[in-house]
């Protein structure tokens, strides 16, 4: 939909290809890992390495409208390409979503960089560094080719202040409201635990995280499994343990009989196995 305004006025197939890939590259894939790279946020305390800092993948959220600001503004100067391209709203646009990208990708380095390939984020990383990079060339050329003032950079930058406070503050508070303790709440697996103890034990007794609690192999074997997949690859883990959080307790409360747990067992038996070969590597 994006590539289709600039192709209707050019009335070019090759141009609406061109405007398609620029669009996908330059607006939508940027929008996306912005917006799931909050379920990168640390989920305790003890996995912020860097303090509150850590919890900057959900506070930098306040900085939504600046980045929409720069990707409307890289749409009309490379996708719909306005004839007037050093427009104020469009260089100072760019200029922003420079800055905003170059400090995402610092961050994620700082803060991930040593993390293997086989960890999610470092894919994500991905993104900030080519945006950073396309950003950053196109607000040199803009400076270059307009006659804005320094003042008006320098007010650019001190609009976007109460932003970047806003994400320092988001980020401050989500630290402050993250549990010492590791989430470990297997909700579904939990749930199908509560079938008949013929096909779903034997259990056991453990003390896990200074708990005592009564699991069966199955959920013992997936708790194994989080504590290998959180110390080997945590952001992966930290975001399906967001979404997890969010999906697990409404599938957990149809397991509502012994015989639905039954069944939720035998489903996730596959898993479990999987999950076993991988933590007795």
């Amino acid at each position: 939909m994006l590539a289709l305004p600039s192709a209707l006025i050019k009335k070019s197939w090759k141009f609406f290809f061109l405007a398609l890939i620029l669009s996908a590259i330059g607006i939508l894939i940027p929008l996306i890992v912005f917006g799931m790279s909050t379920f990168m946020a640390p989920e305790w305390k003890d996995e912020c390495h860097h303090g509150w800092l850590d919890c900057f993948h959900l506070g930098k959220l306040a900085l939504t409208p600046l980045v929409l600001w720069a990707c409307v503004a890289m749409y009309a100067l490379d996708i719909y390409r306005v004839k007037n391209r050093t427009r104020t709203w469009i260089v100072l646009g760019v200029f922003l979503g420079a800055i905003i990208s170059s400090l995402c990708f610092v961050f994620g380095v700082v803060c991930h960089g040593g993390w293997g390939w086989n960890d999610p984020f470092t894919w994500f990383l991905v993104a900030p560094f080519y945006v950073a990079v396309w950003y950053s060339i196109r607000t040199y050329q803009l400076i270059r080719a307009t006659e804005l003032p320094l003042y008006a950079y320098l007010g650019a930058l001190l609009g976007s202040l109460p932003f970047w406070i806003g994400a320092v503050v988001w980020s401050r508070k989500t630290f402050e409201g993250l549990t010492e303790r590791p989430p470990n709440a297997c909700f579904v697996v939990t749930a199908a635990s509560r079938g008949h103890e013929t096909l779903v034990g034997p259990f056991v007794d453990i003390l896990h995280h200074g708990r005592q609690h009564r699991v069966n192999r199955q959920l013992l074997t997936f708790w194994q499994f989080e504590e290998l997949w959180r110390s080997r690859a945590p952001g992966g883990h930290a975001a399906f343990r967001r979404i997890y959080n969010i999906c697990g307790p409404t599938l957990a409360q149809h397991i509502t009989s012994p015989w639905i747990a039954d069944l939720a067992y035998l489903v996730l038996k596959p898993l479990e196995i999987l999950a076993r070969r991988l933590v007795s590597r």
